[in-house]
């Protein structure tokens, strides 16, 4: 009898401590900064593998980075930067599934106001939840 409960019990504990969340479709993320004539990077903000929020400064152009991010965690960015006169500071987010095609999002500021400074401009890709 002490060896059937004994048995019992293991077989509770094991099945406790299995992971009982599904596997999750993974994604492929890159995200790039690129500011253009004469424009710089103040700051870049983007969501991790985790779901944080980084930020990082002193960023050069082209900044990039590549991620591997489960669904159900966000796809967000975002570029501050000043840019002069014909000047531009963009952010592209490119995504794909496992086995899956890549999609993208790009957002572009130009500067077209001659003699002038856009400070702080901001571009982003807007936040959203990866699909399972």
């Amino acid at each position: 009898m002490k060896k059937l409960l004994f048995i019992t019990a293991i077989t509770i504990l094991v099945s406790c401590s299995k992971d009982d969340e599904p596997t999750r479709l993974m994604y492929d993320i890159t995200y790039t900064v690129v500011a253009s004539n004469g424009a710089t990077i103040n700051k870049v903000e983007y969501r991790d593998d985790k779901g944080d929020l980084i930020e990082l400064t002193n960023v050069t152009s082209p900044w990039t980075i590549n991620l591997n991010v489960r669904a159900g965690l966000g796809l967000e960015a975002a570029a501050y930067g000043d840019i002069p006169y014909q000047g531009s500071l963009s952010i592209t987010a490119t995504w794909t599934p496992e086995g899956g095609s890549a999609q993208s999002e790009s957002e572009t500021l130009p500067n077209d106001i001659p003699n002038s400074t856009i400070n702080n401009g901001r571009v982003e890709i807007s936040g959203r939840t990866l699909p399972d």
